[in-house]
């Protein structure tokens, strides 16, 4: 009898655990939503760049906007190079990668007209975290290294 009821308490601890489990599991599919996180919407930021000889220049008023169709990304975005003190003028490019949990990998570069026609020219590896995106940008084309930050933009 005593074994019965032993046995009958360590099953009723198991389903209370298997209750608990998932309950959490719906728990966290209400808060971070079953599509994962959102990258789509209007960013600005700011970043910084190296080239290889040394020179280092600030990448001002970067615009982005950016689409999201479940996991893969897309859009364009514009900046403006700063070197010594002097505003080049603004640049475009467009991107196209992935998103799996809150990492980011793609391709930055351009079309010259539309998709398929389209160069890549940096590879882009980044990190969302709610509303602030940062990653580091390896242009091909120059050879430069680039580090920017992004904070999505009110609708």
């Amino acid at each position: 009898m005593c074994q019965i009821t032993l046995l009958m308490e360590v099953n009723m601890k198991l389903f209370k655990l298997l209750i608990a489990a998932i309950f959490l599991m719906l728990a966290g599919d209400a808060i971070a939503g079953k599509g994962g996180p959102i990258v789509s919407g209007y960013w600005e930021g700011y970043g910084q760049a190296m080239y290889p000889d040394g020179t280092i220049v600030e990448i001002a008023l970067v615009e982005a906007l950016l689409v999201q169709e479940g996991n893969f990304i897309h859009g364009g975005a514009e900046f403006t190079v700063i070197i010594d003190d002097i505003g080049m003028p603004p640049q475009a490019a467009q991107m196209s990668g992935h998103i799996s949990g809150n990492e980011i990998k793609g391709l930055l570069g351009g079309c010259i007209s539309e998709a398929p026609n389209c160069l890549g020219s940096g590879v882009f590896e980044g990190k969302l975290c709610g509303n602030k995106m940062t990653g580091t940008i390896m242009d091909l084309g120059d050879g430069s290294t680039s580090v920017v930050t992004l904070h999505r933009m009110p609708d």
